[in-house]
């Protein structure tokens, strides 16, 4: 996706972040000491993209995107101010001669503001000559402003675009311009296979009543059989409700606050949008402006609740707590430790602590008479254990992490939204091992993940 006046500044980054589909990045260009302009491209992680620098022009402002294809592939977005310098032309066939005679294919887009569906004007006329003493062919032929004027322009050698179109999407003034273009791409993702469960909010609300339901610790009285009957039914339950799946993957994300409230309000923009292309009409276009904008204010609510309920949820967990800010404001490939675990890496960081300890003892004192003999006290004994009440149950699960081990019966977001129905329970599992002074068997098996 190609986007021209963005208007977005240094930190407009988060913006595009929220904007982006799952699994898609951005490399934007931003107008530095003045409004407006600006230029952002924003595509699918399966390819293999790099922005690219073709020198500065003060006529006009562009992104460069290299494609890793079996050709080499270049995608240039450019922005023509309105009020431009009488240079574009000659600053438009520099950069153009340039990707030329090192690319195979390229493609340019962006607003032009040109008119080049009008004979009568000068720049549109010089334009298309420019372009076709490089050989090059523009393809939109459609108004994509709605004055009715060609702004928006498609251009590539002959025979590379397919299908051009031109679309009101009702959110501007301009126009959408879609077009296909055929290549092969070097995929950027891993595939392997992963193995889920679909715990939606209607599955939680199943287990829920299932949980609600059943007795179980069926009726058993020794501590194992407790433990035992207590796995064995949430398991039976879990598995019931949202069975284990085995899926090939390409490791794709997903945007986890897409919630059905978010999913209702796509498809109250689904219909109006038909609504309005069938009709044409200027009231339902209002309708499907206003539903978008709902749409728009609802993923952002939800995408705010969910990272406000991870940090409240790890206020404790710093790890999760920097990741997740790193993943908001600075999205990008991960930094691999591993390559930065070079020798000299490791003599500054073992130096680093070396010189640490050495300052600490330097600064103890040494002199024997400030050494007295503290007195020896007898340590306290633990006679007796207490048996547990509910609230401190509650207490213990509340502040307990989210994460989840293999041995869990069941996931640990699901055992605190249950708690109500499981804790007599559980009480009842804990008091008894705490008054007999035997450990369930079932809780002497550990797992251990590097």
């Amino acid at each position: 996706m190609f986007l021209v006046e963005t208007w977005l500044k240094e930190e407009g980054a988060a913006t595009l972040i929220e904007a982006c589909p799952p699994n898609y990045k951005f490399y934007q260009s931003i107008r530095t000491n003045k409004r407006g302009g600006g230029i952002a491209v924003i595509f699918s992680d399966k390819l293999s993209c790099n922005e690219i620098n073709l020198g500065t022009f003060t006529s006009f402002e562009y992104l460069a995107i290299k494609v890793k294809t079996d050709h080499s592939l270049l995608l240039i977005t450019l922005y023509r101010p309105p009020k431009s310098s009488p240079t574009f032309l000659s600053d438009f066939s520099t950069l153009v001669s340039a990707v030329l005679t090192n690319y195979d294919r390229i493609i340019i887009t962006g607003d032009f503001n040109i008119h080049v569906n009008k004979s009568g004007d000068s720049n549109g006329k010089d334009l298309l000559n420019t372009l076709d003493g490089f050989g090059l062919h523009q393809y939109v032929t459609e108004a994509t402003h709605q004055l009715g004027n060609t702004l928006d322009l498609v251009i590539s050698q002959p025979a590379n675009i397919n299908n051009i179109s031109v679309s009101d999407i009702a959110i501007s003034d301009h126009y959408c311009v879609l077009f296909e273009f055929p290549f092969t791409i070097h995929s950027n993702r891993e595939t392997g296979a992963t193995h889920k469960r679909c715990i939606n909010e209607s599955a939680q609300q199943k287990i829920t009543e299932l949980i609600s339901s059943r007795d179980l610790l069926n009726g058993h009285k020794s501590l194992d059989e407790m433990v035992a009957g207590f796995n064995s039914n949430l398991k039976e339950i879990l598995d019931e409700v949202a069975p284990l799946k085995t899926k090939r993957s390409s490791r794709v994300k997903t945007s986890p606050w897409i919630n059905e409230s978010v999913r209702e309000k796509k498809r109250q923009c689904r219909a109006a949008e038909r609504a309005w292309r069938k009709s044409k009409l200027e009231v339902n276009r209002i309708i499907l402006k206003e539903h978008i904008i709902t749409y728009n204010n609802t993923i952002r609510t939800e995408r705010k609740n969910y990272l406000s309920k991870i940090i409240t949820d790890h206020h404790n967990n710093t790890r999760v707590l920097f990741s997740t800010i790193e993943k908001v404001l600075n999205p990008g490939p991960v930094c691999d430790m591993l390559s930065l675990a070079t020798t000299p890496k490791c003599e500054e960081f073992a130096e680093f602590f070396t010189n640490k300890i050495l300052a600490i003892r330097a600064e103890i004192i040494r002199d024997p008479n400030y050494l007295q003999d503290a007195p020896i006290k007898e340590p306290p004994t633990l006679q007796t254990f207490s048996a547990i009440t509910e609230d401190d149950l509650y207490k213990l699960i509340k502040h307990s992490k989210r994460s989840t081990c293999s041995l869990d019966p069941i996931p640990t977001f699901l055992m605190k939204n249950n708690f109500n129905y499981i804790s007599t329970p559980l009480l009842q599992i804990i008091n008894t091992s705490i008054l007999s002074g035997i450990f369930p068997s079932a809780f002497k098996t550990a797992v251990v993940t590097l």
